[in-house]
């Protein structure tokens, strides 16, 4: 267990966000930033940093995508990093940023060792290279800039990321030192915490476990009942009763809240859908995705996998590019709801949207 002593940390969530009312929320115009679902390529010999000065003499190196995109030189000038979704960010309050990261930064090379523990040392070679691969692994899990401007938190990454610059540097070192020697390791097992959760198989599918409150999961799925009311010539009521939604959710997910599941254990399938359910469907499983992250830190992926498995609308579309494109329109899905006036489903399913602290920016507006 590791950076038990950082500010605004929690070994089971990783970096606390939770006092992120006081500070602006930022987003890039292309929608929210997300986690990266790649894992650590620890044993590249590509350096996976990126190099950020500050100064002639001070620099510091990013992996987090999220901050390498915010510290990017000019980036400012390009509006294309935004605070409260509104207001183009300011040269001077990214080099504000900067300077918690670079803070963090500096502590976390400094206490590298510590973070190690004094058993690293005393172990042979091979087992030192495991310990590094799997604390690799836990810094980059991590690593994760939501958007929440808190310093504490841009603290705390800053000495995660310094933690995972060393370690990747004395695992590049060890393993050339003992090519010739020693027999490649195979790649350690990615170190979750004791909330994470794995995909859960049943039947045939692999089906998503929610830890989050089921009845409220259901609640705003319920929305895709009373969608066809927004615009009744394009959009063709698919989803006729709450039995059918419960179903859906059945097929693609496992209630772990309750001791008796909300959900009937349905087989999977494939539901055909025209192309303007997209934005709708996107916007649902973002939020799932969100509102269960902070019980189980399962990534975006698989929720991205199980869109394209399950509705037609994502045929011949990439797992990839329906993560990194799914919040792009989350804007307009969430307008099309409110625009529900007469339906008391959309009415509850805004009440749950509103749950969600990244989407705060988008309710101030209105």
């Amino acid at each position: 267990m590791h950076f038990l002593n950082l500010p605004e940390f929690d070994p089971a969530l990783g970096v606390n966000t939770n006092n992120h009312n006081k500070f602006p929320f930022i987003s890039s115009a292309d929608g929210l930033f997300e986690p990266n679902a790649d894992p650590f390529n620890y044993r590249s010999q590509f350096f996976p940093f990126k190099k950020i000065e500050l100064d002639h003499e001070n620099h510091f190196y990013v992996s987090e995508p999220n901050l390498q995109l915010i510290f990017q030189p000019g980036i400012a000038k390009k509006g294309t990093i935004l605070l409260e979704n509104i207001n183009s960010i300011s040269e001077e309050y990214i080099t504000e940023l900067k300077s918690h990261f670079y803070k963090g930064y500096q502590a976390g090379l400094g206490n590298f060792k510590e973070e190690l523990g004094p058993t690293y040392n005393s172990l042979n070679i091979a087992h030192q290279q495991e310990m590094l691969a799997a604390f690799i692994t836990e810094c980059h899990e991590y690593l994760y800039f939501e958007g929440f401007a808190i310093p504490q938190a841009l603290f705390s990454l800053g000495y995660i990321q310094a933690n995972l610059v060393l370690s990747y540097k004395e695992y590049q070192n060890i393993k050339e030192l003992t090519k010739q020697s020693v027999t490649e390791l195979k790649p350690a097992e990615p170190t979750q915490s004791p909330k994470s959760k794995e995909l859960i198989s049943n039947t045939n599918y692999p089906k998503i476990g929610i830890k989050y409150f089921m009845s409220d999961i259901i609640n705003l799925w319920m929305v895709l009942v009373d969608i066809h009311q927004y615009h009744p010539q394009t959009l063709i009521q698919e989803f006729k009763s709450e039995k059918e939604i419960k179903t859906l959710l059945g097929s693609i997910f496992i209630d772990l809240s309750n001791k008796r599941s909300l959900l009937p254990d349905a087989p999977h399938r494939l539901y055909e859908l025209p192309q303007n359910y997209q934005v709708i469907l996107n916007l649902l499983m973002h939020a799932t995705y969100k509102l269960n992250y902070t019980y189980t830190n399962l990534k975006l992926s698989p929720y991205a996998k199980i869109l394209k498995d399950t509705f037609s609308t994502y045929g011949g579309i990439e797992v990839d590019y329906i993560g990194s494109n799914i919040t792009k329109k989350l804007n307009d899905a969430i307008l099309i709801i409110q625009d529900l006036q007469d339906s008391s489903r959309a009415k509850n399913a805004v009440e749950i949207l509103k749950k969600i602290p990244q989407y705060d920016h988008y309710f101030k507006r209105r």
